[in-house]
């Protein structure tokens, strides 16, 4: 024991003693096979980008160090994009991604290639945190499996994409334990395109209150994180109801004052457009009234419009009367050719026992009888002895016209 203290004494002062110097040998050489939190960001960040976008990322800085409390809302910044994480036992963390970062992620996953920034700004969506989200997820699960200091397991362990914070105020509102960790990753897409920062503020451990919601062992009452598909599908879509359109020039514009009227177009209210903010038609409607408020009740399209029903197997859902397919000669010929010859006897001998018990008279012989006189009798034609004679018919010989 006093020679393992001694050592360790050692670790901050200069080893001038054999013993200072080999114990100062072996903990370098741990601390370069130790995986830390650093260097596991590292590996797993450009493990998770190449695997899951095909995307060279690296990181080319990692700082990691303690945050108060009070001191976190100083971190948040509204210009990019910030996520709320949840993490295990209802604990909350905070995720910031450069602007330039989701950019180039976003372009990576659209067009395949990541082109240089050119400064331009907008605010970030929840579409951004939705592309974003799978990356952030897979390092972290990454991170944790491949760490080999127990506190810094702990640190990370069980923490996911929950959210997009709608800015920096409503996020720190949410952080409310009293220490905190902050990772700053500088990375660097496509070999230099881009290179931006990603901040992750994870609540310490020891600092993580219990959760007070009545339910046992301090059981969460949040679901499970969200994922790509159900984030995508609670995105709000902005549509406007386009009652008509008209042109006025400029001038009338100008001159609009309030309790000025407009002509609408005879026959618009039952078809009122539907259209995105950029003035894409998604559907029709019609106005009217619930509630006392003006409303618009969508046209819905009938499945067939979309989706033509043509295939064979789509007839049941058909509403029409069931045709069977005509068939011709050659087809009924090509269908006798699989009946049996005794199957063609025991019909043909059935047709001869029918006609020999029917009454039908014998068709092979004509049935005359000598009290006919239907039929008027040779000598009792008229005098044909006016007629005139076929000489002197007019010559019908072909002539040549011209």
């Amino acid at each position: 024991m006093a020679s393992r203290a001694a050592a360790e004494d050692m670790g901050d002062t200069k080893p001038d003693t054999v013993l200072g110097r080999i114990a100062a040998a072996g903990r370098q050489e741990r601390d370069a096979r130790a995986m830390t939190l650093q260097k596991a960001m590292r590996l797993s960040m450009a493990k998770v980008a190449d695997t899951l976008m095909d995307l060279p990322m690296a990181v080319i800085g990692a700082v990691v160090q303690e945050v108060s409390g009070e001191a976190v809302p100083d971190m948040l910044d509204d210009e990019v994009l910030l996520m709320l994480m949840d993490g295990p036992r209802g604990c909350v963390g905070a995720a910031m991604i450069d602007p330039v970062v989701v950019g180039g992620l976003i372009q990576q996953q659209t067009m395949g290639k990541v082109q240089p920034d050119k400064g331009l700004t907008r605010p970030m969506t929840r579409t951004d945190a939705a592309v974003c989200a799978p990356l952030l997820d897979a390092v972290i699960a990454r991170v944790t499996d491949i760490l080999d200091d127990a506190d810094d397991r702990a640190l990370i362990d069980g923490f996911s994409f929950g959210a997009k914070a709608e800015s920096s105020r409503t996020l720190a509102m949410a952080l409310e334990a009293s220490e905190y960790t902050g990772v700053k990753l500088t990375v660097d897409m496509a070999r230099g395109a881009r290179q931006g920062e990603i901040t992750l503020i994870l609540p310490n451990p020891e600092a993580r209150e219990e959760p007070h919601d009545g339910t046992e062992d301090g059981a969460t009452l949040h679901g499970p994180a969200a994922d790509l598909s159900s984030t995508v599908m609670g995105l709000h879509a902005e549509l406007n109801m386009v009652i008509c359109q008209m042109e006025l020039p400029l001038s009338a514009v100008r001159a609009l004052a309030v309790g000025d009227a407009f002509p609408l177009t005879p026959g618009q209210f039952p078809s009122v457009q539907i259209t995105t903010t950029t003035g894409r038609i998604v559907g029709r409607g019609v106005v009217g009234q619930v509630d006392g408020m003006r409303a618009v009740k969508p046209q819905r399209k009938p499945l067939h419009a979309s989706q033509p029903l043509r295939r064979a197997s789509d007839e049941p859902m058909v509403d029409m009367p069931q045709v069977k397919e005509f068939e011709t000669g050659r087809r009924r010929a090509e269908d006798a050719d699989d009946v049996s010859n005794q199957e063609l006897e025991a019909t043909m001998a059935a047709l001869e026992a029918d006609l020999a018990a029917s009454d039908l008279p014998d068709l092979a012989t004509p049935v005359v009888t000598a009290d006919d006189t239907t039929l008027p009798d040779l000598d009792d034609l008229p005098d044909l002895s006016d007629l005139p004679d076929l000489a002197d018919l007019p010559d019908l010989a072909m002539r040549n016209v011209g």
